[in-house]
């Protein structure tokens, strides 16, 4: 992966996550149908659900020790 993700493109920042090694590199929040958020690790260690899209930002953001 390079210095900046922006960089990457789709394929490359997926096959960068995908060879990992269950590193904490990259952390999805995904909204569900009853209006909830799935959020997960590429670690494969973590995963919540959340009420908002901000509070499972701010939770993966705590998860990877980024949170201010």
């Amino acid at each position: 992966m390079s210095d900046n993700v922006m960089y990457d493109s789709p394929t490359e920042f997926l096959h960068d996550v995908a060879s990992s090694g269950g590193a904490c590199v990259a952390q999805s929040v995904i909204p569900t149908d009853n209006g909830t958020y799935r959020c997960a690790c590429s670690c494969e260690q973590w995963q919540i659900t959340t009420t908002t899209r901000d509070e499972g930002l701010h939770q993966a953001r705590i998860h990877t020790g980024n949170a201010t």
